[in-house]
């Protein structure tokens, strides 16, 4: 089966370099991440690292599999979600930074596909729009 793929590109009024701090240091992932209540990681962050996220209902291990400063971050998450693979390509435009959020799934079965298309609380783009939005306000203060 095909993965699905769902992308969001957007601008942020920040630096390249601040934004690609606030998305890489795992203090300020809880702020930006829907629904995180803690992130725990062994600081700085490289390719291979792996980060325990503490959300509202559930817990994930994710390993970073792409680490580029100050350009690409990406990972996956290895429980929890599984085959859910998040990327970030940071560009610079100004003052501010041109995002790209790129989120792919391999679904493991029709029916699994299916019931992520069909529930409200796998609202994919939302869910990146959040995480943008939470992102903005992180890099406010």
């Amino acid at each position: 089966m095909k993965p699905a793929t769902y992308t969001l590109t957007t601008v942020v009024p920040a630096p390249v370099e601040r934004v690609f701090q606030a998305l890489t240091d795992p203090h300020t992932m809880a702020q930006w991440l829907p629904s995180a209540r803690a992130v725990e990681a062994v600081a700085p962050l490289k390719k291979g690292s792996r980060l325990r996220v503490v959300y509202d209902t559930r817990e994930a291990e994710i390993e970073v599999v792409d680490f580029n400063q100050p350009s690409v971050f990406g990972w996956s998450e290895r429980s929890g979600r599984r085959m859910w693979r998040t990327f970030f390509r940071l560009e610079f435009a100004g003052a501010s930074t041109r995002l790209t959020v790129q989120t792919v799934w391999q679904a493991p079965s029709l029916i699994a596909w299916i019931k992520v298309k069909l529930r409200q609380s796998r609202n994919v783009m939302g869910q990146m729009d959040a995480m943008v939005q939470n992102l903005r306000m992180a890099l406010e203060k």
